[in-house]
């Protein structure tokens, strides 16, 4: 080979050489720039797991934290929600109510908290002296009224009350002493009937004769009431219009009804009848029939603090407890106060009632209460028509009976008779008012 030929095919080989070396350097770096981006994604994919593990953990502590908070607000809700019935439950042992039969009705350190506040007073009395107001409650027994068909009276609307009255100072010649119904016998409904029958018929008659009639016949022989467990004021005044009432030394108030029977009265008494009686509504009716006739007769709530009301106007208190029971009380007058310090309210209106607690309890016996307090009394009462020209002893009742082809009822028998059984013939509207 000629070195012309030797040239060419060493130009060739150094050509062939530069051009596979460019080919193996390209090669190489697209390796590279490969590996480069392989490594690139791994970094990207490094950080992108690194941000969601980052976001993850940072999800689980704010979760975690959301749970502690959660636990924490109901550990706080359930510690102050533990506190709170802890504290009502110290505070109901503390401040707990005690049974009646554990709490006297005359309680010094209230009577004289009462005393500190109020202007009307309060202080010990000897007819609940000693007693709870268990006890005080078996007396409230009373009741206005067994049904409701009772007979309106018609007012006088001539008749115009003056702004003050008292029965006392009108017919001082017919006004009986202050009943004293004692602890053991639930009995004002009686004493109010008997009283108030006994003062009218002596008002009627122009102040002649003045007669206590016999709470205890009504106690004993009324067989439509319930003794010295209680009774309705209607049902009581049916039985002193059909059968009359015997006086009060013909049959003495004795408080028992259990075992002092009716045939304990007197022989042949002398017997004293109404003529009816009717239903007063509101204050201006009530006023005109005191004015004209004398005292009137209803029942009352009654509070505890009444229990030992003293003097002043009786006002209720706002958180006072109330039995279930009511009272029966006469009315016999009314007022205005005055202004002075027993009676501190200036024109406020009140009424004068008389209880059958004794005369040691309230205002020798009477209260003033402050109208307008809705204690039924100043409400609703009875009006008793008496007779003064009839009455009757047992002989003159015989004779007449027999002349009339009756048959006599014996003296102790006093079940329902038809002449005095109008007001309660009307069982289909029967309305009671007695409370348990």
């Amino acid at each position: 080979m000629s070195s012309k030929d030797n040239k060419k095919v060493k130009q060739t080989s150094n050509s062939v050489t530069e051009e596979e070396s460019r080919r193996l350097d390209e090669e190489r770096q697209r390796r590279e720039e490969a590996i480069e981006k392989k490594n690139e994604e791994r970094r990207e994919l490094t950080e992108r797991q690194k941000r969601q593990a980052e976001a993850g953990e940072s999800a689980q502590k704010k979760l975690a934290k959301k749970k502690t908070n959660s636990l924490v607000y109901y550990y706080i809700s359930f510690g102050v929600l533990g506190a709170l019935m802890l504290y009502v439950i110290i505070m109901l042992f503390l401040n707990q109510t005690p049974p009646l039969n554990k709490t006297p009705t005359i309680d010094e350190k209230r009577i004289e908290e009462h005393n500190q506040n109020f202007p009307w007073r309060q202080g010990a009395n000897k007819f609940f002296e000693g007693t709870t107001l268990a006890d005080a409650k078996k007396l409230v027994t009373s009741s206005f009224a067994s049904h409701s068909n009772l007979v309106r009276c018609q007012s006088d609307d001539t008749v115009v009350p003056p702004e003050s009255f008292d029965y006392r100072h009108q017919w001082p010649n017919c006004i009986l002493p202050v009943a004293n119904q004692q602890k053991t016998c639930g009995s004002s409904y009686a004493f109010a009937i008997s009283q108030a029958t006994a003062e009218r018929t002596c008002i009627a008659s122009k102040a002649q004769k003045l007669t206590q009639l016999s709470a205890q016949e009504l106690l004993s022989c009324d067989s439509g009431n319930q003794g010295c467990k209680g009774g309705y004021l209607n049902l009581g005044l049916d039985y002193l219009r059909g059968k009359g009432l015997v006086d009060e030394q013909c049959f003495p108030y004795q408080a028992d009804s259990e075992t002092v029977k009716c045939d304990r009265m007197c022989q042949n008494p002398t017997r004293h009848r109404i003529e009816s009686y009717c239903l007063l509504f509101g204050e201006e009716d009530i006023k005109r029939e005191i004015f004209k006739n004398g005292p009137v007769i209803s029942t009352s709530q009654v509070y505890v603090d009444f229990l030992t009301y003293r003097g002043g106007v009786y006002q209720k208190g706002d958180e006072v407890a109330r039995f279930s029971g009511l009272q029966a009380i006469k009315i016999v007058g009314w007022g205005v106060e005055s202004g002075s310090e027993m009676e501190p309210n200036k024109g406020n209106k009140y009424w004068i009632v008389q209880n059958s607690w004794g005369d040691d309890w309230g205002n020798e016996g009477y209260a003033k209460i402050s109208m307008g307090q809705e204690l039924m009394f100043d409400q609703y009462a009875y009006a008793i028509k008496v007779r003064t020209d009839r009455v009757e002893s047992a002989g003159t009742r015989q004779q007449q009976t027999t002349t009339n082809t009756k048959k006599a009822q014996p003296e102790e028998e006093v079940d329902r008779h038809p002449e005095y059984t109008d007001s309660s013939k009307s069982q289909e509207n029967v309305e009671q008012t007695k409370l348990d």
